[in-house]
């Protein structure tokens, strides 16, 4: 078998029983199974007879290249899948190129989830040059494809131009400061996104302060993953800058950014100021009880605070820190106010407080997305 759980000839390691070559309905298999022909693989038993409803959900199926070459040209003229997950098929850039040509001529998908396929630059690239053509994807995971500063380049080009995507995570790759300041400036230029996620990826120093500063232009965008990066107390200061100007962001994680006292009482000056922040997370930063405190003085002293729920650090809790939390609580009672990620007093789980908000547009397509293998 070869890497990533395809054939070593990169077909499709799924084979069809007797019963399952006799005639499907129409022409969705007729499409697939030319194309497989075309492109010298053996199809995929999952996809016999036919895709069967809206969802297409083939994640860990080990298509590799010439399987996503096959599945792209069957899925050119599709007008029934409206919602595509595959991800982890160890696509690379040339298989993610084929499914991207096929986005640029179908106009029905609205979900893609391509997370874990290695694409690298040419992913990158051959998606940003789709996303400047396409109008119907709104909704596009690209996490864990190995995307570094050079990638960046060419989804800035993409997210500055396109304003159909409205939910896009990037989290799980490799960028780094020259993709913070590429992508920053793109941020700030788009007018459709919603929901962005880049966690887990190396923004630092200059990176994280062109990101926030692009956080603070932006006017549509709701809800930011920023978690498990290096913002440091420079990162944290401009995104206290960018809380201070934006009216429009209502979730926000900063988990494991290295903000110690410093960044927190910087961020914290934004909060005094900030009215449509409903979710802050800044568990696992080194804020100490200063930190702490900074924090829920800032939100004592903004009457007009939307915060409904506030993750801190798990730190050793002083008497300061603890009539602080009492009086917060008296302002705000119905604060979800954790340390640590405790759920003790927790009064709705963040589950109820769905991460991702889902556009009535959107409604079917992210309930087909399942959490599990999706086998």
């Amino acid at each position: 078998m070869a890497a990533g759980g395809g054939a070593e000839d990169g077909s499709s390691a799924f084979c069809f029983s007797p019963a399952e070559r006799e005639d499907g309905p129409g022409p969705v298999r007729s499409s697939y199974l030319a194309a497989c022909r075309a492109c010298g693989v053996r199809p995929a038993s999952c996809l016999l007879p036919g895709p069967r409803g809206p969802a297409l959900l083939l994640r860990h199926r080990g298509l590799g290249t010439r399987g996503a070459k096959a599945l792209a040209l069957s899925l050119m003229a599709n007008t029934s899948v409206v919602s595509l997950d595959l991800a982890d098929n160890w696509l690379l850039g040339e298989g993610a190129a084929a499914i991207a040509e096929m986005l640029k001529e179908n106009g029905y998908i609205s979900a893609v989830d391509l997370s874990d396929n290695r694409m690298g630059t040419e992913g990158a690239k051959a998606f940003s040059a789709m996303l400047l053509e396409n109008t119907t994807v709104v909704a596009l995971q690209l996490s864990g494809n190995e995307f570094d500063d050079q990638a960046a380049k060419y989804l800035a080009d993409a997210i500055t131009a396109n304003s159909k995507v409205e939910i896009l995570d990037l989290s799980y790759n490799k960028f780094g400061d020259k993709a913070g300041e590429v992508l920053g400036v793109a941020i700030a230029e788009n007018i459709g996104l919603k929901e962005l996620k880049m966690g887990w990826n190396h923004f630092h120093s200059e990176g994280a302060v062109a990101l926030a500063k692009g956080v603070g232009a932006n006017v549509f965008l709701k809800v930011l993953d920023v978690s498990y990066n290096g913002f440091g107390n420079s990162g944290a200061a401009a995104l206290g800058e960018a809380l201070r100007a934006n009216n429009v962001l209502e979730e926000l994680n900063v988990s494991n950014n290295r903000i110690s006292v410093e960044g927190a009482l910087r961020l914290a000056d934004g909060l005094k100021e900030n009215k449509t922040l409903r979710i802050l997370q800044m568990m696992r930063n080194p804020m100490q009880n200063e930190g702490c405190c900074g924090i829920l003085k800032a939100l004592r002293a903004n009457s007009g605070t939307g915060m409904e729920v506030l993750d801190l650090p798990d730190v050793p809790v002083s008497k300061e820190l603890a009539e602080l939390r009492e009086a917060v609580k008296a302002l705000l009672p119905n604060l979800l106010l954790r340390h640590g990620g405790n759920t003790k007093q927790q009064r709705k789980s963040l589950s109820a407080v769905e991460p991702w908000p889902q556009p009535k547009a959107l409604a079917h397509a992210r309930a087909s997305f399942p959490m599990d293998d999706g086998s």
